[in-house]
């Protein structure tokens, strides 16, 4: 695609797509912090709009007086569990060959933008620890490239490496088993929203 500036394009993408793994990041203790004092006061479903319509908004949810910090996410704030941040954003990046399929004005991303905005989010703190994402760059570009169906975007790996090394948040708890049950909605309602505005977004950068 023709950007009035590459350079421009390549990092405002890359940092949207690093929103938006903070957005998910925060957006699980906000969802955690529901499940404390405010579990009956605030609807889900209140929360999953929120969610949907700002996906890079880190803090959307501060609005229903949900908090993210504190005593309510205290089980969230071991070393263990902040690991998780940078392997959200990346979850996000190693998606990006899926912008191939994007089409304006009859012109696609070339595979090399592709790259430099994967490259970019890397270089902002993405990472694959512990190799929790089971998919890899070049594994989603083939995908892309013959057509066939993505993996789902699914909280497996959230899941798993909680039930490993994150155990304030594995034993059964009625919270604990709240996050997990909202964590499967969560997961793939955000990929599709996400998805569908960082498409969206390739549109400001053009000439």
């Amino acid at each position: 695609m023709d950007f009035y500036d590459e350079k421009t394009a390549v990092e405002g993408l890359a940092d949207f797509i690093l929103r938006g793994g903070v957005s998910m990041y925060n957006t699980l203790k906000y969802i955690y912090s529901l499940s404390d004092r405010d579990f009956y006061n605030v609807n889900i479903k209140d929360v999953i709009k929120l969610i949907i319509n700002n996906v890079t908004d880190a803090d959307s949810l501060s609005m229903l007086g949900l908090r993210c910090e504190g005593e309510s996410v205290e089980a969230m704030e071991s070393p263990s569990y902040k690991r998780i941040l940078p392997v959200m954003v990346f979850s996000l990046a190693v998606r990006t060959p899926t912008l191939k399929s994007v089409e304006i004005a009859g012109k696609t991303l070339s595979d090399d933008q592709i790259y430099k905005i994967y490259s970019s989010v890397l270089s902002k703190g993405a990472e694959n620890t512990d190799d929790l994402i089971p998919d890899t760059f070049l594994e989603i570009k083939y995908l892309v490239r013959k057509g066939k169906p993505l993996p789902a975007f699914t909280a497996d790996w959230y899941k798993n490496y909680i039930f490993r090394s994150v155990p304030e948040l594995a034993s059964i708890t009625n919270r604990n088993i709240f996050l997990f049950g909202a964590c499967d909605i969560f997961f793939s309602m955000f990929y599709a929203c996400f998805k569908e505005a960082l498409e969206g977004k390739i549109e400001e950068y053009l000439e």
